[in-house]
């Protein structure tokens, strides 16, 4: 892969995440309740099912969802059905006790973050239908996409901290 190639790559990648999507608005709410630390596991549930899709994308399984017009309209609705779900939970939630610091597991806002991430139709089109652009088929396909992938690990996963820090600091 040439460096001109990987810097576009890198700019739409920018591009992509200079528009909060779910699981960064995840993030900020996440930090905002439970602070910086515990909300690390969101981040690290989001980058899971993020490195998932990378080698769904690259190693062509995507394909498979593209090929059937049925498969994608599923994934999209499993997303928007899994938001409004989330969305219900909050609004049926009782409120916090006053200075009462709300506990929750790790392993619960992990689960949060894999999920959204892994339901996020933004995240399906990305690499389903924007990631093998910019893989060259001439060239071995291991190797591609470990860059390819690891470098947007590294921008997402710097964008979630940032989000996380920043929330983690006004809570």
């Amino acid at each position: 892969m040439s460096v001109e190639v990987w810097l576009a790559y890198v700019a739409t990648v920018l591009l992509l995440m200079s528009t909060p999507g779910p699981s960064h608005l995840l993030m900020l709410s996440n930090s905002l309740r439970h602070g910086f630390r515990p909300a690390t596991a969101t981040a690290a549930g989001d980058l899971s099912a993020n490195t998932l899709q990378i080698l769904a994308a690259g190693f062509g399984l995507v394909g498979v969802i593209f090929a059937s017009e049925t498969a994608f309209t599923v994934v999209k609705w499993a997303g928007v059905a899994y938001l409004v779900y989330v969305g219900l939970r909050l609004f049926r939630r009782k409120p916090p006790v006053p200075g009462a610091a709300p506990t929750v597991s790790r392993g619960k806002l992990y689960m949060q973050g894999f999920v959204t991430s892994a339901a996020n139709p933004k995240a399906v089109v990305f690499f389903a239908a924007l990631f093998p652009q910019f893989i060259d088929p001439a060239l071995p396909l291991a190797p591609q996409i470990a860059i390819l992938g690891a470098t947007y690990i590294v921008i997402d996963g710097s964008f979630l901290c940032a989000y996380g820090l920043f929330a983690g600091w006004v809570g």
